[in-house]
């Protein structure tokens, strides 16, 4: 079985959402190569209910420090909200162009954890959106490009009726 099918598979066993959070990330670093994962169950208002993340210093950085970067134009937080109500993927990718890597975002959240490139993504089940998923590579991987996207993108409505996502 390859990955894709062993990725459906498992999003439809039932699974607790935390099982079901680390279990499908292996097999997206088999379908889209990355470096870390970080997956998130949102509220209906957007806010982040529960996660993981692959790296075990992100949790307490993010919570430190991810909201005051809402109201900054080049930070990918000040579009967390558009990309929430369009269950948008990808919607940071044309910020990681000329300028990332000065960019207090990058410095201050994704560098310290060895996260420079970023394929964000919500999750949906068809009414709402319900998750949130983001694949990072190190400085020294290729940034995430459109091919990423659309390998990423098919994988949405499997990742949407894991149990929890789709509450």
């Amino acid at each position: 079985m390859g990955a894709i099918e062993h990725l459906k598979t498992l999003c439809c066993l039932g699974l607790p959402p935390e099982s079901a959070m680390i279990g499908v990330v292996p097999l997206l670093h088999e379908i889209i190569p990355h470096g870390w994962s970080r997956m998130a169950l949102l509220d209906s208002d957007g806010a982040i209910a529960n996660g993981y993340s692959e790296h075990p210093e992100l949790s307490d950085l993010y919570q430190q420090h991810m909201w005051r970067f809402l109201d900054q134009p080049s930070s990918p937080m000040s579009m967390w909200m558009r990309g929430f109500r369009a269950g948008a993927i990808g919607w940071t990718l044309h910020m990681q162009g000329r300028g990332w890597m000065d960019n207090s975002w990058y410095r201050e959240m994704e560098a310290p954890v060895d996260s420079c490139w970023i394929l964000d993504a919500m999750i949906g089940n068809g009414e709402r959106t319900t998750a949130f998923l983001c694949l990072t590579r190190p400085r020294s991987a290729r940034p995430f490009n459109v091919d990423d996207v659309r390998r990423l993108d098919p994988l949405r409505p499997w990742l949407g009726r894991l149990p929890q996502l789709a509450a």
